[in-house]
């Protein structure tokens, strides 16, 4: 099942996982658009005020940040147990690092977004780089893929339709409500994410002893702990774990937490409920490696078929439920981030006296323009592996050094605004350039041999070798001339 239309449904639903999945995107939707700002201002609109609580924080943090539940599942098939370590761990030690240095740090500062804080310290030209930056790093190219596909898999449309359909469906209400309706959202997808996985892995538990059927795996790499993966590879994925430090909707939340305390101790719970909701996917995954002979050809549909071969009528509609609302919560969250870098970000920083109403209409409009990018991408690369590995790689790379360095004191670096953004400009041009020659040459995964040993390079390591050496071989020629 790939760009054409399919002859049936990958998901067929009885009369009640219909009523059960009609409820739940009514009251996605109800939620959405009855949200009510408290007043007019950006500030509002954009970041709730800054007044999240910890359990709202936590919940749509939690909820955002793990968007990408069709993408563990493509990787389980790629990577089998390895899936924790190299899509799961790292995560949580920059995790732990942000909210041990960062999150007091971006909750107690002006700025709300990351081009802001740039611009703030080197001048609005680097603080423009970050924004077109940040905006391609945010648009929902993964989420809007991912809910395409169970939108086809539950109807049996062509690809392109699913996608553009579920994209529009899937973010009307944030013109309306902007982060407060994210968030309403948000805490329904929490629920469900946890209740939806929580029943298929329980199932599967209780139905299939694991021991005995995952015995039945025929490839035995994907029962090891590294899922067969060398050491590089692992590093390689452990680097890209430091986009948690970068990730603008990570970022959003943590700006908009009711105080820096909030933000440390949120991030530091949220981590726990990622170790037990990899438990539960990665759990799942394996399953479906055992009893799916064969697998889909599109490894983006593991968990969808999945659900149709072991779960009985109405469990089937919760767990499509968990995994819709999983997906619109960080669907919608990545589309508020992205259409506020272009509106807010970008073209009000051209137009610095513009109204709070003007702002806001030009945030709106990014909504369109991040969608449009997000469904061409898309359809252009159709691995949500390859849109996290690859694609975002390229700008983390770019922004990670400056970002790190923006939060820290001047005195441990106060490079000039030419040098951080000439940094970020060839460090996202070098990535892209590589992951350009990777796909004209057949080598989508950009996989280059070390050691004898075969593994794939991405695009984050090139861009940040490229950002550190600019950096210092900027900051040492300036230094030099003074």
């Amino acid at each position: 099942m790939q760009n054409g239309a399919v002859d049936r449904p990958l998901l067929t639903l009885s009369g009640l996982d219909w009523v059960v999945v009609g409820v739940f995107v009514a009251a996605i939707l109800g939620l959405g658009f009855s949200a009510r700002l408290r007043d007019s201002s950006v500030l509002q609109f954009l970041a709730a005020g800054r007044s999240l609580t910890l359990p709202v924080f936590v919940a749509t943090l939690v909820s955002t940040w793990y968007g990408g539940v069709l993408g563990i599942g493509e990787s389980v098939s790629y990577f089998g147990l390895g899936t924790w370590l190299l899509l799961g761990f790292p995560f949580y030690v920059f995790a732990l690092i942000y909210a041990l240095v960062l999150a007091p740090r971006v909750r107690g500062a002006e700025q709300i977004s990351i081009p802001e804080r740039l611009a703030s310290r080197w001048g609005p030209k680097v603080g423009l780089m970050a924004a077109v930056l940040i905006f391609l790093l945010a648009v929902p190219a993964a989420h809007v893929l991912m809910l395409g596909t169970l939108v086809q898999a539950l109807t049996g449309w062509s690809l392109p339709l699913s996608v553009v359909l579920a994209t529009v469906v899937g973010t009307l209400f944030l013109y309306r409500g902007g982060l407060l309706a994210d968030v309403r959202v948000g805490l329904l997808a929490f629920v469900m994410m946890y209740v939806g996985f929580g029943i298929i892995a329980l199932w599967c538990l209780f139905h299939h002893p694991p021991t005995a059927t995952f015995a039945t795996i025929e490839n035995k790499a994907l029962l090891q702990f590294s899922g067969g993966s060398g050491p590089l590879v692992v590093l390689s994925f452990f680097i890209l774990g430091a986009w948690t430090l970068v990730d603008p909707g990570f970022h959003q939340r943590v700006a908009s937490a009711e105080s820096p305390e909030t933000g440390r101790r949120g991030v530091l719970v949220s981590i726990g409920f990622w170790f037990l909701f990899d438990l539960l996917t990665v759990t799942t995954g394996m399953y479906a490696l055992a009893l799916l002979k064969p697998l889909p050809a599109q490894p983006l549909n593991i968990f969808p078929a999945l659900g149709q071969q072991v779960l009985p009528g109405g469990l089937k509609a919760i767990f499509v439920c968990g995994m819709i609302g999983t997906i619109v919560s960080a669907m919608v969250g990545y589309t508020l981030v992205s259409g506020a870098t272009l509106g807010r970000e970008g073209i009000a920083r051209l137009r610095p006296n513009a109204s709070d109403e003007q702002v806001k209409l030009w945030t709106r409009g990014g909504f369109v323009v991040a969608c449009l990018v997000a469904v061409a991408l898309a359809l252009s690369i159709e691995s949500v592996v390859s849109l996290w590995y690859n694609w975002s790689g390229a700008v983390v790379g770019a922004m990670l050094i400056p970002v790190a360095f923006a939060y820290s004191p001047r005195e441990r670096f106060n490079g000039r605004s030419e040098v951080v953004l000439a940094s970020m400009g060839l460090a996202f041009m070098a990535s892209f350039c590589w992951l350009v020659y990777g796909l004209r040459t057949q080598n989508a995964l950009l996989e280059v041999v070390l050691f004898k040993q075969k593994f794939s390079l991405g695009t984050l390591v090139p861009g940040l070798a490229v950002s550190a050496l600019v950096l210092g071989l900027g900051t040492g020629l300036f230094r030099r001339e003074r």
